[in-house]
C-alpha cells in the first residue's frame, strides 16, 4: 500500500502567505475591512512572523556574543603575553643592577685595599647547609693562587684559601667552627681573638678581651698584626654583644661581619702570602 507523503509545513505556510497576499491586492481599493479570510491567515502568520523575528534577534545577540567573546579572549592573550614580557625584562633588569651593586662593591674593595694584588672570582660550590663557611671559588693555580691567601667580599674579610687545584681553589670562611685569627678592636687597639661558631648563624665570636678595654656596641673589628695569615687592617665586623668572663679578667662578645656569608656569589683574592705558615 503506498502511503501519501505529508507535505512539508514549510510550502503550507508558504502557500498561505501568499493566498492572503492576493486577497489583499484584489480587495484593496473597494474595501473599508480586511476579509474574514485575511484575517484568519493573519492570526496565524502575525505569531509566526513575530517568533520569526524574536527567534532571529536571539541568534544575532548570541552570535555577536559569542564573537565578542573570542575578540575578549584573543585580547586577553595578547595583554597576558605582553604582561609575562615585561615582568621577564623586570626580573632581568633586577639582576643587572644585583650583579652591578655586586661588581661596585668589589670595586670599592679594591681600591679600600690598594696596597694588595687581588682577582676577582666567583663561587662554584659550597658544602650543604645555608651558610658559606667552606666554599669553592673558580680559579687555581692556573691563576697563580695558593694556600693561605686572603679572600675578601662586601666589605671586608671572607676567609683563606686551605686548598687549591689547577682550576679552583677552596675557602675557608671566618664563620667556621674551625676559623680562628688574632684581630683587635679598631678604636682602642686592644688585642682579640676572632673565632667561628656554628650556632651563631652567620655571626662570629670574639674572645680574650681585657676586662679593662674601654669596647662598646658598634665598636669595628680588624686583623692585627699578630695574624700568621691575615695582613692587618682588614676589617672583620662591628661588635654587637659584650658580656663579662666569670674570670673576671676577660670579656667576650659577637661580631657581626661585614660580609654577607649567606650570598655570597663573587670575592676577591689577595694574590699573596701575607706569612709561610709552617
Amino acid at each position: 500500500m503506498n502511503r501519501r507523503k505529508k507535505m512539508p509545513i514549510k510550502y503550507i505556510m508558504l502557500f498561505m502567505t501568499i493566498v492572503c497576499l492576493v486577497l489583499m491586492i484584489i480587495t484593496w481599493e473597494s474595501r473599508q475591512e480586511i476579509s474574514s479570510v485575511e484575517k484568519s491567515f493573519s492570526y496565524v502568520i502575525v505569531p509566526v512572523q513575530k517568533g520569526v523575528n524574536v527567534f532571529g534577534d536571539w541568534v544575532i545577540d548570541k552570535v555577536n556574543f559569542i564573537k565578542n567573546i573570542n575578540e575578549l579572549e584573543t585580547m586577553n592573550t595578547t595583554l597576558s603575553e605582553e604582561v609575562n614580557k615585561l615582568r621577564y625584562e623586570n626580573k632581568i633588569l633586577q639582576q643587572d643592577k644585583i650583579e652591578l651593586d655586586r661588581l661596585r662593591n668589589l670595586y670599592e674593595l679594591d681600591n679600600a685595599y690598594p696596597s694588595y694584588p687581588k682577582t676577582g672570582a666567583s663561587i662554584i660550590g659550597f658544602d650543604p647547609g645555608n651558610w658559606y663557611n667552606i666554599f669553592i671559588i673558580d680559579k687555581g693555580t692556573n691563576e697563580g693562587l695558593e694556600v693561605n691567601m686572603v679572600v675578601l667580599a662586601g666589605n671586608g674579610l671572607v676567609g683563606h684559601i686551605i686548598e687549591v687545584g689547577p682550576n679552583y681553589s677552596k675557602v675557608l670562611s671566618i664563620i667556621d667552627d674551625s676559623s680562628k685569627l688574632s684581630a683587635k678592636i679598631l678604636r682602642t687597639s686592644d688585642i682579640c681573638i676572632v673565632r667561628g661558631e656554628k650556632q651563631l648563624q652567620g655571626n662570629c665570636q670574639v674572645d680574650f678581651i681585657e676586662e679593662s678595654a674601654n669596647i662598646i656596641i658598634g665598636d669595628e673589628i680588624v686583623t692585627s698584626h699578630l695574624s700568621d695569615i691575615y695582613p692587618p687592617g682588614i676589617l672583620i665586623g662591628k661588635i654587637r654583644e659584650i658580656k663579662p668572663n666569670a674570670d673576671n679578667l676577660t670579656k667576650s662578645g659577637i661580631i657581626e661581619p661585614v660580609v654577607d656569608f649567606k650570598h655570597l656569589e663573587q670575592v676577591l683574592v689577595i694574590k699573596q702570602v701575607w706569612k709561610k705558615v709552617k
